[in-house]
C-alpha cells in the first residue's frame, strides 16, 4: 500500500511540474536576440537607400514643406521649417506649425547655421533639387530624403506622396496614425463622390488649374492625370478632362488662355491666391469670355489656400473645398 501510495505522490508531482512548465510567461522561453539584431532599430527607405536609426526620432528638421505636413498629419511637431511664413500662406490645413517651430530659411536654401544650432535627430528633405544639399547637411546629422523624382513618383504621384507619409512616420514611430489619416482621405472621398452624383452636375469632366498672374500675364498650371490633385478629384467621381499629356515631374503643365481652350468642355476648378488680379484682368479678354466654361457658367472656386503638392491634410482640404464648389 505504502508503494501504491508513494507511486501517486511521484505521479502527481511531475504532473505539476509538467503544468507549471506549459503555463510559464513566453518571455521566459522567447530566444535572445540574434548578433546581427538590435532592439528597437528603425530602418526606413527613402529615394537615396537605406537608414537605421536606434528608435523614433524626436527632433526633425523639415526643409520641405510636405514633410512639415506628413508630421503634423501623425501628430509630431517639427524642431524646424523652412520658410515658415510660405508655409503659413499656401498649405491650409486643419493643423497648425507650433510658434516654437523654428524658420531655418528657404526649402532651396535651408539656413545651415541655424540648422545645426538646434542638434537635430535627423534633417528630412526631398530628393531633386535638395540632393546638393546633402554634403552639408550630413555635417549637422542623419538626412533623409524621400523620393520625389524617380520615374515610378512621378508615374503616381498620390501613391508617392502616400509611401513618404508612412516613411516619415515610421520615423517618428507614428505608423498607426499615418494609416488613420490615410483612411480618412479615401472616405472622404467616396462621401464626397456620392455628394457630387446627386448634384447633376452638366459634366463630371475637369481641368484643375492652380493659376496666377506673371506680369498681369494669365499663367495656369493644369493638373495631369499622374498627380496628387488629379487622383483625388477621380476618386470623388470625376474625370480629368487633360488625357493627351505625358507624365510630367510636379503633376502640372502650364498653360495661358489658348493652352486652356484646348480643355475649355470641362468645369473649371481653380485655386487662385485672393490677392490676385488674374480673373480681374481677364475680364475683357474675349477669348477667355468665349471659353466654353465660362460662357456656361463651369467656373468652380476651390479657394485660394489649396496647395496642390502636398499630403493627406492637403488632400482633406481639397476634398472639402472641391465638394463645396461643387455642391452648393
Amino acid at each position: 500500500m505504502k508503494k501504491i501510495l508513494i507511486l501517486i505522490a511521484l505521479f502527481t508531482l511531475i504532473l505539476v511540474g509538467c503544468m507549471a512548465q506549459d503555463d510559464a510567461p513566453a518571455d521566459q522561453t522567447a530566444e535572445e536576440p540574434t548578433e546581427d539584431q538590435t532592439v528597437g532599430e528603425i530602418t526606413i527607405v527613402d529615394g537615396l537607400g537605406e537608414h537605421t536609426f536606434d528608435g523614433p526620432q524626436e527632433r526633425i528638421v523639415a526643409i520641405e514643406w510636405n514633410v512639415a505636413e506628413e508630421l503634423l498629419a501623425v501628430g509630431v511637431q517639427p524642431v524646424a521649417v523652412t520658410d515658415v511664413e510660405g508655409f503659413n500662406k499656401w498649405v491650409t490645413i486643419d493643423q497648425a506649425l507650433d510658434e516654437s517651430v523654428v524658420d531655418v530659411g528657404l526649402r532651396q536654401e535651408p539656413n545651415i547655421e541655424e540648422i545645426a544650432k538646434l542638434e537635430p535627430d535627423v534633417i528630412v528633405g526631398v530628393t531633386g533639387y535638395q540632393e546638393a544639399m546633402l554634403p552639408e547637411l550630413e555635417k549637422i546629422a542623419p538626412v533623409v530624403l524621400l523620393d520625389s523624382q524617380s520615374e515610378e513618383a512621378i508615374a503616381d504621384i498620390y501613391a508617392s506622396t502616400l509611401n513618404n507619409l508612412r516613411t516619415v512616420a515610421q520615423l517618428v514611430g507614428k505608423e498607426q496614425e499615418a494609416e488613420a489619416a490615410i483612411t480618412r482621405v479615401e472616405d472622404r472621398m467616396a462621401e464626397a463622390q456620392a455628394n457630387i452624383e446627386a448634384a447633376d452636375l452638366a459634366t463630371l469632366e475637369f481641368v484643375f488649374t492652380q493659376a496666377y498672374s506673371s506680369n498681369d500675364v494669365p499663367e495656369f498650371r493644369l493638373f495631369t492625370p499622374n498627380s496628387m490633385v488629379s487622383h483625388v478629384l477621380e476618386g470623388m467621381g470625376l474625370t480629368n478632362k487633360i488625357q493627351d499629356q505625358e507624365d510630367e515631374a510636379y503633376g502640372f503643365i502650364t498653360a495661358n488662355v489658348e493652352g486652356v481652350a484646348n480643355y475649355q468642355e470641362a468645369l473649371f476648378i481653380h485655386t487662385v491666391q485672393l490677392d490676385d488680379p488674374l480673373f480681374e484682368n481677364l475680364s475683357s479678354n474675349s477669348a477667355w469670355n468665349s471659353l466654353h466654361f465660362v460662357e456656361n457658367d463651369l467656373m468652380f472656386d476651390a479657394g485660394s489656400g489649396v496647395w496642390t503638392f502636398g499630403s493627406v491634410l492637403s488632400m482633406e482640404t481639397l476634398i472639402n473645398n472641391v465638394e463645396e464648389a461643387l455642391t452648393k
